[in-house]
């Protein structure tokens, strides 16, 4: 009897069919139920999971390893079957740069550009043309989390000729010829005076949360400008809402709340200077983004099936 994968991430029918005859390779039959809840029973009987699974479920002896289609894992490694190790957990982190950093830019030039103000005079029906604009160019940059999201960033940054990109990372570790400097997160607070932009792409852990509070943002200097992708979890946002309304902060882009979906009354819905996009700048709608969440997880199968190392294995004591 062949070992079973349960895949509930919705794909293309090409990608399915390419999944099934690489499974079929490797001794695997693929259940494909996109977007169901699946039955516990079925569960029962699968080895590997693919999909967003419900971290409320109890992982069942059988299941080995659950790959996630998205590259955050909030949640998944307080699961007991993951956090004994019994059960391995992957992410698809790699397959969001492209999609995450176009996002970051189009967010940093509307902001620059004050788009949002001209917007608004449009619907006052005022023309007005003299507000001050901003430039990426000799700006200096600031980027905190140098991963997949953050060096395509970080690429694409680069050709607008800022002054400098500096890297910041748990290790400091340069690993991208696109920074200028990469420097450990300790030197956090040093860097900040120098940021013209703060760019945050963080993953969540116990020393990402609340990493820019009351005293980062007074670090900025005068008028500088945030964007986060990473996890809602990273900002204070009450410090965030009184720095924009004393325009200590010129504006700033999130990507990701604290609570989501943000609620109606949530102060932050009426913040002037600060744009706000639901948590979907990684959507899985882009061919490019599905077509690397699929080469992942088909080269992770095949490392799974001759008893390697999966490559997109979650550490989950560090939490990513």
């Amino acid at each position: 009897m062949k070992r079973k994968i349960i895949i509930t991430e919705p794909l293309p029918a090409e990608k399915i069919e390419y999944l099934e005859n690489e499974a079929e390779k490797l001794g695997f039959k693929i259940l494909y139920t996109p977007g169901e809840s699946v039955n516990e029973d079925t569960l029962k009987e699968a080895e590997i999971f693919f999909g967003i699974y419900n971290p409320k479920l109890e992982i069942p002896q059988n299941l080995k390893w659950i790959c996630l289609p998205t590259a955050g894992i909030n949640g998944y490694t307080q699961i007991d079957g993951i956090k004994s190790g019994r059960c391995i957990l992957s992410s698809s982190s790699g397959a969001y740069g492209v999609t995450i950093s176009e996002h970051i830019i189009t967010l940093v030039l509307i902001m620059m550009r004050r788009i949002p103000e001209y917007l608004n005079d449009r619907n006052l029906n005022i023309w007005r043309n003299d507000r001050k604009l901003k430039s990426i160019y000799g700006s200096r940059i600031t980027v905190l989390g140098t991963g997949d999201i953050g060096t395509c960033t970080a690429a694409r940054l680069k050709n607008f000729e800022p002054e400098r990109i500096i890297g910041i990372s748990r290790t400091g570790i340069k690993k991208s010829e696109f920074y200028n400097e990469v420097y450990p997160v300790t030197m956090l607070n040093s860097v900040l005076p120098e940021t013209d932009l703060l760019i945050m792409s963080l993953p969540e852990t116990n020393e990402t949360v609340n990493i820019i509070g009351e005293k980062e943002l007074e670090l900025l200097p005068e008028g500088a400008m945030l964007v986060n992708v990473g996890r809602g979890s990273a900002i204070n946002e009450a410090a965030l809402i009184r720095a924009l309304l004393s325009h200590k902060l010129s504006a700033a882009a999130l990507d990701v709340m604290q609570h989501e979906p943000l609620q109606k009354d949530d102060p932050m819905q009426n913040v002037p200077n600060l744009i706000l996009t639901p948590h979907m700048a990684g959507q899985r709608t882009l061919k490019r983004t599905v077509d690397k969440i699929v080469e992942m997880f088909a080269a992770d199968l095949q490392n799974y099936a001759l008893g390697m190392e999966i490559i997109k294995r979650i550490n989950v004591e560090k939490g990513y």
